[in-house]
């Protein structure tokens, strides 16, 4: 397909006679191009490129043929180094202060304008955010193009929205929720943020579904809605049926016809509506008045690529920056969100004390008591007080049980002195349902001659049950029941409500038909061993989401210790109380979310410089493992990810040494950076600012 300059080229050129090989050469004479557009002749482009050396706005002229063409947000064709590369037009300006003659702008990709202005300033906030690039950061905010979806028309269709009386009956059992649904049914969304914690026996996608109700009520306004995954889009999807056609949908998953076609729904203004994954935070719609984030601890609202952002704190500082609402939900409460409530940026809305009593289910956990009666609770994968509990649930439905881990034995270690069975290429041994030999998680080479490393013991043992093992297990216990497994590998969406054993993973558990009669999490402990900054956290987040499938009063057993905090939270309702300890410990031990932390990967005199090139007063944790933590007071984060932008971009224009990767507030930042660097006390502040 020729480009718009070349068809205009062939068109306004006087072509002499002589058949096809003169037709082809233009007549000598000044090119198209030097005819420089006469209003704002400079465009202002970024282009597509990773370095950082690169990030900034390069100036090309215009020229009059394309000057109708070359408007902000617009996809273009530039030569820059002999090449020519991609690139969006994010101004156009009179002059510019490049001091040298410039070159033209080759074509124009697409005359749609793809990029907005907000999303645009949107896109540069998260790079210096994150210290990436603007590059990085809009692969994710706008989908590859397609010609064919480009062309169809989008119509606006007119649909009547209806706010069904118990939408605001759903919001009456959160503390602040009845004000705050009403302030957005009356159009007043400006700066309303809100951080809930999810009531129990109510789905969460129907407390969604009457927000967005809320603001589509209205003639004018959108909502966009940030989900974890596929699966958490279609529940919300069914549960707003009528709406469909005022809704776009955006996830991973779709072809890049589909993805583009939606965008453009959302671009052109033919929806108000628009639900997607993580990547949907930056949606370009009208009159944007409501953003929903929800479950925002989940592992796959991260970016898991450069600059590594997350969708939680992009959706806030597109409402800073726009204005329009907020509201960010989980099954329990994050402990960055905690911060936000404590510093009055958003307001918190938990259940209310009538919603817990009358829905909440009944939480036991390990306690003397119990081990009394059964001296082999403490140490049994499953105590006869859960038994009892799963027996009597399914005389009246389905009862689920969370294990923490997938497969059959995911980790084996050996039989005699505990050391963790290792392959020779150093991965872990596991053993599959049906195996007889155990095989290496990682090269899958099976291991016919294993012996330990410390002892040379060739038993083995298994250090964690996994699901699979977990349901062969329970299939002895009730013969006469069914058992129903799901994994992320094989997952069930939902079940009925008949009696039935369902076994599951965390996130991976099937919604039952009127809830579950019984939930048991298995496992507990063992979960709150891992040596991670987030594994309460996450505790608390998987154990509140199980909790949320049961029947309002259903009986929910748990294989933890009752003194635990996390396990109190479960056994109260009481999440934010969770939050607020977690985050006081933060704060007194430094950590995030009370201050800004940025881990460096490399080599270690990679590492020295871009240390030494640090002038914000910072500490240094590290290294450990060619990686060290610079960790600022949460005021001076903005400056520390500007520098460390600035020194990128100095070390690759002079080439000095190896690219030093960087992370800003990491999902689980390194916790054993015990190592000092050479000439630095471990923890010291290296430079106390000027």
């Amino acid at each position: 397909m020729k480009s718009a300059f070349e068809s205009e080229t062939n068109q306004l050129a006087l072509l002499p006679a002589g058949g096809k090989a003169a037709a082809r050469r233009p007549r000598k004479g000044p090119s198209l191009s030097a005819v420089i557009a006469e209003e704002l002749p400079i465009a202002q482009v970024r282009i597509d490129s990773p370095l950082p050396q690169l990030d900034r706005i390069f100036d090309y002229t215009v020229s009059q043929q394309l000057s109708d063409l070359v408007q902000p947000g617009v996809r273009v064709r530039v030569r820059f180094a002999g090449r020519l590369v991609n690139g969006f037009v994010v101004g156009r300006v009179g002059a510019s202060d490049a001091g040298k003659t410039l070159r033209p702008i080759e074509r124009v990709v697409s005359g749609e304008r793809v990029l907005t202005p907000e999303i645009a300033d949107l896109v540069a906030a998260v790079a210096e955010h994150y210290a990436g690039t603007f590059s990085d950061v809009v692969r994710s905010a706008v989908p590859p193009r397609h010609a064919r979806a480009e062309a169809l028309q989008y119509p606006m269709p007119d649909v009547d929205v209806q706010v069904q009386e118990l939408d605001a009956q759903r919001w009456s059992r959160y503390t602040n929720g009845a004000a705050l649904f009403r302030r957005l049914r009356g159009g007043k969304s400006a700066n309303t943020r809100g951080v809930w914690s999810a009531a129990p026996a109510q789905p969460w996608y129907q407390d969604i579904a009457s927000l967005a109700r809320a603001i589509l009520e209205q003639p004018l306004g959108s909502v966009i809605v940030v989900l974890p995954d596929a699966h958490d889009v279609d529940l919300l999807s069914r549960e707003l049926v009528e709406l469909r056609d005022i809704t776009a949908v955006l996830t991973a998953d779709q072809g890049p016809e589909r993805r583009y076609r939606e965008f453009l729904r959302g671009l052109r203004g033919s929806v108000r509506l628009v639900i997607g994954t993580r990547a949907v935070v930056f949606a370009p719609v009208m009159d944007l008045r409501l953003i929903v984030v929800w479950d925002d601890q989940d592992d796959s609202l991260w970016e898991p690529h450069a600059p590594y952002w997350n969708a939680r704190d992009v959706a806030a500082m597109r409402s800073s920056a726009g204005g329009c609402a907020l509201l960010v939900g989980s099954p329990a409460r994050s402990v960055e969100t905690q911060l936000w409530c404590e510093q009055g940026w958003s307001q918190s809305l938990a259940p209310t004390r009538d919603a817990i009593a009358s829905s909440a289910p009944v939480v036991r956990a390990l306690e003397i008591d119990d081990l009394a009666r059964d001296v082999a609770a403490a140490s049994a994968r499953l105590p006869h007080m859960a038994w009892s509990v799963a027996k009597e649930g399914l005389k009246s439905g389905p009862v689920l049980v969370q294990v923490s881990r997938r497969g059959y034995l995911p980790t084996l270690c050996c039989q005699n002195c505990r050391t963790p069975a290792r392959c020779s290429c150093g991965g872990s041994l596991g053993l599959a349902t049906g195996q007889s030999l155990p095989t290496c998680t990682w090269c899958g080479v099976p291991a016919t001659s294993w012996s330990c490393r410390v002892c040379g013991e060739h038993n083995l043992r298994a250090v964690a049950i996994g699901v699979e093992r977990t349901a062969e297990e329970f299939g002895r216990a009730f013969p006469t029941t069914s058992v129903v497994w799901s994994q992320a590998s094989a997952m069930r969406r939902k079940v009925g409500s008949a009696a039935a054993l369902v076994i599951a993973t965390p996130g991976a558990e099937p919604i039952a038909e009127g809830g579950y009669a019984a939930v048991i999490i298995l496992d507990a402990r063992l979960q709150l061993q891992r040596p991670q900054l987030q594994v309460t956290q996450e505790a608390a987040r998987r154990w509140f989401g199980a909790a949320l499938l049961a029947r309002p009063r259903a009986p929910l057993v748990i294989t933890a210790d009752n003194s635990e905090p996390v396990v109190q939270a479960l056994v109260r309702w009481d999440a934010p109380w969770f939050a607020q300890r977690e985050l006081a410990d933060r704060v007194a031990a430094g950590l995030l979310p009370s201050t800004r932390m940025a881990v460096l990967t490399g080599a270690i005199t990679d590492i020295s410089e871009v240390l030494s090139l640090l002038t914000v007063e910072h500490q240094v944790l590290g290294p450990t493992d060619g990686s060290c933590i610079v960790v600022v007071r949460r005021d001076l984060g903005a400056q520390l990810s500007a520098q460390l932008r600035v020194i990128s971009t100095t070390r690759a224009v002079k080439g000095s040494g190896k690219s030093v990767n960087v992370v800003l507030d990491p999902r689980e930042p390194i916790t054993k950076a015990t190592a000092p660097m050479p000439g630095i006390p471990n923890g010291a502040t290296q430079n106390p600012g000027t």
